[in-house]
């Protein structure tokens, strides 16, 4: 299908696109999510820059305490990681002794994952600190704009 904008200039073909106030890149809902998730991570990666992990690796942690021993998929989907990715996720975790992973007794087919000594010990290290990233994400607000925001972002995912 041909636009008509296909032999102008790029600039004459921008001239020819219409859009209002509402439709600028700087009111998306996906610009700005992405915007907000990279501040984010930030103040995420500022807090446990002495622990060498990665934000998704703290993720991981925090989810085996909530959660206790889960499957490799479980943990997947709680943390909203890419079924492809996880495993590299928990190679890396049983490599740094982090979390230790069995066959399941109810299914042999499956693995049971759960945290082990020190995995324990630097969950209670990195869950702090994630609360903390998260109060430096939500610090422009007050009080009943952090429930707000937070209320819209699980009614969003």
């Amino acid at each position: 299908m041909r636009s008509g904008l296909e032999n102008k200039t790029p600039i004459a073909a921008y001239d020819e696109i219409e859009f209002s106030e509402k439709d600028k890149l700087e009111l998306n809902a996906g610009y700005l999510l992405r915007r907000a998730f990279k501040r984010a991570r930030k103040h995420m990666l500022d807090r446990i820059n002495d622990l060498n992990l990665t934000p998704m690796q703290t993720s991981a942690l925090h989810a085996l305490v909530e959660n206790g021993p889960t499957s490799q998929n479980k943990l997947g989907r709680y943390i909203g990681m890419e079924p492809g990715n996880v495993h590299g996720l928990v190679e890396r975790l049983s490599k740094k002794d982090l979390i230790t992973s069995r066959r399941d007794e109810q299914d042999a087919r499956h693995y049971v994952l759960e945290l082990t000594t020190h995995g324990k010990k630097t969950a209670n290290e990195v869950i702090p600190l994630r609360y903390l990233a998260s109060e430096d994400v939500l610090a422009p607000l007050n009080n009943k704009e952090r429930e707000r925001f937070l209320e819209l972002l699980l009614k969003l995912t």
